[in-house]
């Protein structure tokens, strides 16, 4: 308590610790970084990420089943218009853009 009675009183104390506060403010604030193997065209570099579920959807009893990923960006089908790629990693990753599926990054098949 000593400690902030004096801060309060000195002038260069106050600010070191808006400056301190203004660097944990900036790290904070930064975007996460993403892979660097992710396609500019698909991502931005930041709306690319690995997929948390799949699953897949029938319009009826006998038609074709849908992929549909999910992603912290939302849940989307897999269309014509998805571009496919490879993975990196092994895993699975799906770039949402503005609510639309532009990739979708697929482990290698051995």
């Amino acid at each position: 308590m000593r400690f902030l009675r004096e801060i309060q009183r000195d002038p260069l104390g106050w600010c070191v610790i808006v400056a301190l506060a203004l660097v944990v403010v900036v790290v904070l604030a930064r975007p996460a970084r993403s892979h660097s193997w992710y396609d500019p065209d698909c991502c931005s570099d930041r709306d690319c990420e690995p997929v948390s579920a799949i699953t897949f959807v029938a319009s009826d009893p006998g038609a074709v089943p849908v992929m549909v990923v999910t992603t912290s960006f939302g849940t989307k089908p897999v269309t014509s218009n998805t571009k496919i790629r490879e993975s990196k990693d092994s895993r699975m990753h799906a770039c949402i853009y503005q609510g639309v599926l532009l990739c979708l990054y697929l482990p290698p098949s051995n």
